[in-house]
């Protein structure tokens, strides 16, 4: 087990020993968030990239895919969708083991990342021979995120050309949104343009009964019908809770239900220490269970920091105070730093009580 600054009970964190890799040996790193287990495949020094398990539909969500080697085929099997912060090799250097794990019948996973995703997916595909795959071809729709709106192609493997889709509003910098869960983003700066990622799952809608009453209604099937069109954001569905009276549901979900929010997980990593970057990750990750966000440098490094567009200890536990997250997982940390982990850890906990620290 892994082992937290502060002492609340309600975190659980982990490691996972996995088989080795030519990038890094640390331990997997592993925190329960309600529904989600989140995995930080390779490690805090390793290449990033985030594994969010959704245990109660079988599926995954990936954000970037740097070093697969500890990726089970399975898992690839049950991805639906990758976010990719950018195209640095150590985030999307995996995408050629993740393009042959899906050759077969699945169906398309969705991509998301920075203006340029496209032409660098593209680049990677048409480099492999694809002429004895046949109708078994990977399949992905990719999406680009341009501020308010995604732009988005087909590509099949195989294929010359992408199909482009039509574009796809962004309302609230929400790339994705399911009935259970949000993806929302924010775009940053690493001398590249960078995409930072917070999974907002949602919590369960219950009805005022106080409300129903005084409505004069009596509960039945309707209220299921009110709110799953409530999660498939369908407000304009007509809700009929009895013969007499027909509702947009839209206007009934607001006199009706009320919905606690779930357990937020933030993803931020490679972006400058500047006010803006700052900001813009402080408020995506506002009131999260747990922030994965990298500490490339120790700030007597704070130059080098500055030369590459990276963080230092003390800019990622500003972001952690600030956004008020329950616990703080640090990673992406320089492979200078490999022998000198703890001296790492406990520059971090001087600057923040939010610090878990995996053994």
């Amino acid at each position: 087990m892994g082992r937290k600054q502060q002492s609340d009970g309600a975190v659980q964190v982990s490691v996972e020993l996995g088989a080795l890799t030519s990038v890094t040996s640390d331990p997997q790193v592993a925190v329960r968030a309600g529904p989600v287990v989140a995995s930080l495949v390779n490690g805090v020094c390793g290449d990033p990239l985030l594994q969010l398990r959704l245990l109660h539909q079988a599926r995954s969500l990936l954000f970037d895919l740097g070093d697969t080697g500890r990726m089970p085929l399975r898992s690839a099997h049950q991805v639906t969708d990758v976010f990719i912060s950018h195209c640095h090799a150590d985030h999307i250097g995996g995408f050629m083991w993740f393009l042959r794990s899906r050759i077969g019948h699945f169906p398309p996973c969705r991509l998301f990342g920075p203006p340029g995703l496209v032409r660098h997916i593209t680049g990677l595909i048409s480099g492999i021979l694809w002429d004895r795959v046949e109708d078994r071809g990977p399949r992905f729709v990719v999406h680009e995120w341009h501020g308010d709106h995604l732009k988005r192609w087909r590509i099949t493997a195989g294929d010359s050309t992408p199909t482009v889709l039509e574009d796809q509003p962004t309302p609230g910098d929400v790339l994705l949104r399911e009935p259970e869960f949000q993806v929302r983003a924010a775009m940053l700066d690493h001398g590249t343009p960078v995409l930072a990622f917070a999974l907002q799952p949602f919590g369960k809608l219950q009805v005022r009964n106080d409300r129903l009453r005084a409505e004069g209604l009596t509960p039945g099937p309707w209220l299921h019908n009110l709110k799953m069109a409530v999660l498939r954001q369908q407000p304009d569905e007509l809700i009929s809770p009895d013969a007499r009276c027909t509702y947009r549901a839209e206007d009934l979900a607001r006199k009706l239900l009320i919905q606690a929010p779930g357990e937020k997980i933030a993803y931020g990593t490679d972006f400058a220490d500047t006010p803006d970057n700052i900001r813009k990750m402080t408020n995506l990750a506002q009131g999260a269970h747990t922030l994965f966000c990298e500490a490339s440098f120790m700030a007597v490094d704070e130059d080098q920091a500055r030369r590459t567009h990276h963080l230092t200890t003390r800019a990622c536990a500003d972001i952690a105070n600030a956004a008020n997250v329950r616990q703080l997982i640090a990673f992406h940390f320089s492979h200078r730093y490999e022998r000198k982990r703890d001296d790492v850890y406990r520059e971090l906990a001087g600057f923040t009580d939010r610090l878990a620290i995996p053994d």
